[in-house]
C-alpha cells in the first residue's frame, strides 16, 4: 500500500481572526482594498507554511475566499442576479451580493450541507444571458500558491454540478431543465479554466463536488455530462491528475459507480468519518488505477485522532493500491492552533484535543504509521477515559424519563387562549439580542480581566438593560426582550453556565463572512449548577409592565454548535442539556416570566442525508426540545426561533415541537419557508421575519407592510406575530432603531385596517 498526504483547505480567518477584523474595517471604509488583500494573503501564506513545514505532499490553493466559497465562485462565473448586474464585477460586487445594498437585498443564506457554516445561495433569474466569467483574481491566488509551494500546490475548483445544485432559480420552469441549461453555459467556461490551470504546470487539480453526497438521481446525468462524453471538462487535462472531492457523507452507490469507472478521474477523495463509504468499497471494490483520498482525520471535530479507528479503516482498505491520507474535509471547521490554549492544555481533556495545526500533524503521523505519535495518542485517550467521572444525578434523570416528560399539560388550542392576555392582534417583538456596542464588549473584557468587580459589572449591565427596555417601550413594541448585553454568543453564554463544557481562549471558527464563533467543547456530563438567566430577566421585567421574554438557546442548537463528545451518543448529550433548560424555565416561571423563547436554529442543519438516519435524528432532536419545554405551565407561552435552513423536508418534525410561536427566517427565502408551513396546515403561532437583519440596509415601511400583507394569506391573524428575521447583535443602534420603528409603524397601519373591518 502506497501512502501520501494532502489537505482540502484550511481556516480562512487566521490564528487571531486577522481577516475578520480586516473585512470589517474595509466594509466601514476605514481601509483600502489593497490593505484588505494584504491581510488575506498573509493569513493564507501562514497556513501554507504550516502545512509545508509539516511535510504535506499536496496542499490546497485557490480555496481561500473573502466571504464564502460559493459566493466567490458565483462571482467568478458571472452568475449575478439582475439587481446586482449594474455593479462593476469583482470583490465589491460579491460583497454586495452577500450583504445587500440599498435597493438590492442580499442573496439568501443556507447551512452548508450538515454543518454550522453558512453559504450564500447563487441566484439565476430570467435576465441571465451568456455568462461573463472572470477568473483573474482566482488565477492570481493559484499562481501565488505555486510560487510559494511549488509542486505541492493543488488548485481547488468548485465543481460545476455543485454550483448548479446550490443555485436558486428565480423563474418558472422545470428544475431539471433549468439546471441543464445553466450547466450548458458553465461547461465551456470550466473547460477553459481547467486548461489554464493545467498550463501553469500544476500536478493535480482538486475539483470539489460536495453535492455528490446528496446521492440524488437527478444529478447523475449532470455529472456524466460534465465529466464524460464529448463535452467533458476534463478533455484538456490529460497531463494533470484530477481529484474529485466529496465530504460529510458517503457518495451513494450510483455516484460511486460512475466515479470509479471514469477513466479521466485519477483520484477520488471520500470522507471516512461520516457516512458509509467503506461499505461501498467493500461491496463494489476500488479500481487499481486510481488513488483513494482517504479522509480519516475528522475535519469537523476537535478531538485527537484515535489510532485504533484509523488503523481499522486502513486495514479494511488494504486491497487499495494507492491511498492518500488527509482530513475528511477542509479544516475551516476547526480552530487554527491548540498551542496557545493554556487553559485547555492544563485540563483533563486537553491532552486529547487537536485543532487545525495538530490535525495536519496527525495526517503525517497516520501516513507514516508513526508508532511513537500514535502510541502516545492511545495513552492519552486511556488517561482521559480513566479520569472521566460521570455525573450520576444527570444519568439517573435521563434514565428515569417517561413519555409524560415530553408532553405539555394542555393542547395548544386550549393553552394558547390563556397566554399573554391583553396583547393586541399582530403583536410585535424582536428575536432577542440588541447591538453589541464597543462599550458592552469593553465592559465584558474588563470583567474578564478582573478590572472591575462582579457587582460593578452587573450594575453596568443593568444600565444597558434599562436602556434597551426604554428604547423598546419608546418604539412601542408589545413583547420585550432584555437585549442580552451580558452574552457574547447564544451558545457560548449557556455553555459557560453549565458544568461539563470547556471553552477555548482563541478557538474561533467561521460561521459566515466575518462572523466567527468559539464553540464549546463537551468533555463530561452536562448539568446546570444554578439559574443562568433569571437575574437579568428580573432586572428587565421590573422596569416595565409589558411582558419580557426569557431567552434560552435550545438543546439541539447548543449541541450542534459545539464540539460534542465522541464517547457517548449525541442523543444522550442533547437530553442532558434539555434537562438543564427545563429547570431554567421552571426558575423563570417562579420569577414571573410569562413567555420564554427557546431558540433552535440548528435543528435542521445537522439532519442526516439518508432517510433512516434522518428519521432517527428528527425523533430524538424534537424529543430533546420537548423535554426542555414540556414542563412549562399552560399559561407560559413558549417561542422558538429557526433560521437559514431548508425546512421543507422536516416540517412535520417542526410541527411536533409543539411550540406556541415559531419565529422563522423569511426575508432571504422569498417566503418559501412560510409557504412550507402553510402547506402542512401549521396551526400554531408563527412569526415570519419581516426584514433581513444581516444587511445594513434599513427596510422602508412600505416594504414591511407588503411583507405583513403577504403573511395574512398564509397565517391566521390571531396566530401571527411580527418580528425581524433574527437577533440584532450585529447591527448598529441607528440601523436597529430605524428598522424596528418602520416595523412597528407598518404593523400599526395594518392592525388599524383589520380592526376597521371587524
Amino acid at each position: 500500500m502506497k501512502l501520501s498526504t494532502a489537505t482540502l483547505g484550511f481556516s480562512r480567518m487566521g490564528p487571531n481572526r486577522e481577516l475578520k477584523f480586516a473585512l470589517e474595517k474595509y466594509w466601514k471604509k476605514d481601509t483600502t482594498a489593497s490593505d484588505l488583500l494584504k491581510v488575506a494573503h498573509s493569513v493564507e501564506a501562514e497556513a501554507w507554511k504550516l502545512q509545508t513545514d509539516a511535510g504535506i505532499d499536496r496542499i490546497a490553493v485557490g480555496d481561500y475566499c473573502l466571504y464564502d466559497n460559493v459566493a466567490s465562485w458565483a462571482e467568478y462565473l458571472g452568475i449575478t442576479p439582475s439587481r446586482f448586474a449594474a455593479l462593476p464585477p469583482g470583490m465589491d460586487r460579491m460583497f454586495s451580493m452577500c450583504r445587500g445594498v440599498d435597493g438590492a437585498t442580499a442573496l439568501s443564506m443556507k447551512k452548508w450541507i450538515t454543518s454550522n457554516y453558512h453559504y450564500m445561495v447563487p441566484e439565476v433569474d430570467s435576465s441571465l444571458g451568456d455568462l461573463s466569467s472572470d477568473f483573474s483574481a482566482y488565477m492570481a491566488d493559484v499562481k501565488r500558491g505555486i510560487a510559494a509551494l511549488g509542486d505541492k500546490a493543488t488548485p481547488v475548483v468548485m465543481g460545476p454540478v455543485s454550483i448548479v445544485r446550490f443555485c436558486a432559480f428565480k423563474f418558472d420552469g422545470a428544475l431539471d431543465l433549468q439546471r441543464f441549461a445553466l450547466l450548458e453555459k458553465l461547461l465551456p467556461i470550466y473547460s477553459k479554466l481547467l486548461a489554464d490551470l493545467a498550463a501553469t504546470g500544476v500536478k493535480e487539480i482538486q475539483i470539489h463536488e460536495p453535492c455528490l453526497v446528496f446521492a440524488e438521481k437527478s444529478l447523475i446525468p449532470l455529472f456524466k455530462s460534465t465529466y464524460s462524453g464529448s463535452k467533458s471538462i476534463l478533455a484538456s487535462t490529460k497531463k494533470v491528475d484530477i481529484n474529485i472531492v466529496s465530504f460529510f457523507e458517503d457518495v451513494g452507490e450510483e455516484n460511486f459507480k460512475w466515479l470509479t469507472t471514469n477513466d479521466q478521474i485519477n483520484i477520488i477523495s471520500l470522507d471516512f468519518t461520516r457516512g458509509d463509504n467503506m461499505s461501498l468499497i467493500k461491496k463494489l471494490g476500488f479500481p487499481a488505477n486510481k488513488t483513494l483520498g482517504a479522509g480519516v482525520i475528522d475535519g469537523r471535530s476537535v478531538w485527537k485522532v484515535t489510532p485504533q479507528t484509523t488503523a481499522g479503516i486502513l486495514a479494511d482498505l488494504k486491497s487499495v493500491g494507492s491511498i492518500r491520507i488527509q482530513p475528511s474535509s477542509s479544516l475551516q471547521f476547526v480552530p487554527w492552533n491548540l498551542e496557545c490554549e493554556t487553559e485547555l492544555l492544563g485540563h483533563t481533556a486537553g491532552s486529547v484535543l487537536a485543532f487545525g495545526k495538530q490535525k495536519i500533524s496527525e495526517v503525517i503521523a497516520v501516513a507514516k504509521n508513526d508508532s511513537s505519535f500514535l502510541g502516545d495518542a492511545k495513552k492519552k485517550w486511556a488517561a482521559y477515559s480513566n479520569a472521566l467521572a460521570a455525573d450520576k444525578t444527570v444519568a439517573d434523570r435521563v434514565a428515569a424519563l417517561t413519555e409524560s416528560d415530553f408532553q405539555r399539560s394542555e393542547a395548544f388550542a386550549i393553552r394558547y387562549k390563556k397566554q399573554l392576555p391583553g396583547l393586541p392582534i399582530l403583536p410585535t417583538t424582536s428575536i432577542g439580542s440588541f447591538p453589541q456596542t464597543k462599550e458592552i464588549r469593553s465592559l465584558r473584557n474588563q470583567f474578564k480581566r478582573n478590572k472591575i468587580t462582579k457587582a460593578q459589572y452587573e450594575g453596568k449591565i443593568d444600565q444597558q438593560i434599562a436602556l434597551m427596555i426604554g428604547i423598546q417601550e419608546a418604539l412601542d413594541l408589545d413583547i420585550l426582550v432584555h437585549g442580552e448585553p451580558e452574552r457574547t454568543d447564544m451558545v457560548e453564554f449557556f455553555g459557560q453556565k453549565m458544568d461539563g463544557m470547556l471553552f477555548s481562549q482563541n478557538g474561533w471558527v467561521q460561521s459566515f463572512g466575518s462572523r466567527c464563533v468559539r464553540p464549546p467543547i463537551f468533555w463530561n456530563d452536562i448539568s446546570r449548577p444554578e439559574a443562568m438567566t433569571v437575574r437579568e430577566y428580573k432586572v428587565a421585567q421590573d422596569l416595565t409592565t409589558r411582558p419580557v421574554k426569557g431567552m434560552l438557546t435550545g438543546p439541539v442548537t447548543i449541541l450542534n454548535w459545539s464540539f460534542p463528545r465522541v464517547d457517548i451518543s449525541r442523543k444522550v448529550q442533547a437530553m442532558q442539556i434539555a434537562l438543564a433548560l427545563r429547570d431554567e424555565i421552571t426558575d423563570l416561571e417562579k420569577a414571573g416570566c410569562q413567555v420564554v423563547q427557546v431558540d433552535e436554529p440548528a435543528l435542521r442543519e445537522a439532519m442526516p442525508l439518508r432517510p433512516k438516519a434522518r428519521d432517527e435524528y428528527l425523533t430524538w432532536t424534537v424529543d430533546s426540545f420537548r423535554l426542555s419545554t414540556a414542563g412549562a405551565r399552560p399559561e407560559t407561552q413558549i417561542h422558538t426561533h429557526m433560521c437559514y435552513c431548508e425546512f421543507e423536508d422536516c416540517m412535520e418534525a417542526i410541527d411536533r415541537m409543539d411550540t406556541d410561536v415559531n419565529s422563522i427566517e423569511n426575508a432571504r427565502s422569498d417566503d418559501a419557508t412560510l409557504v412550507a408551513f402553510k402547506n402542512i396546515g401549521y396551526g400554531k403561532g408563527l412569526g415570519p421575519g419581516t426584514y433581513d437583519i444581516h444587511s445594513p440596509v434599513v427596510p422602508p415601511t412600505d416594504f414591511i407592510e407588503n411583507k405583513i400583507r403577504s403573511f395574512l394569506g398564509s397565517v391566521e391573524i390571531s396566530n401571527l406575530v411580527i418580528n425581524p428575521d433574527c437577533g440584532l447583535k450585529t447591527r448598529a443602534w441607528e440601523e436597529t432603531i430605524a428598522a424596528l420603528k418602520n416595523m412597528v409603524e407598518a404593523t400599526k397601519k395594518i392592525r388599524a385596517e383589520i380592526q376597521a373591518k371587524a
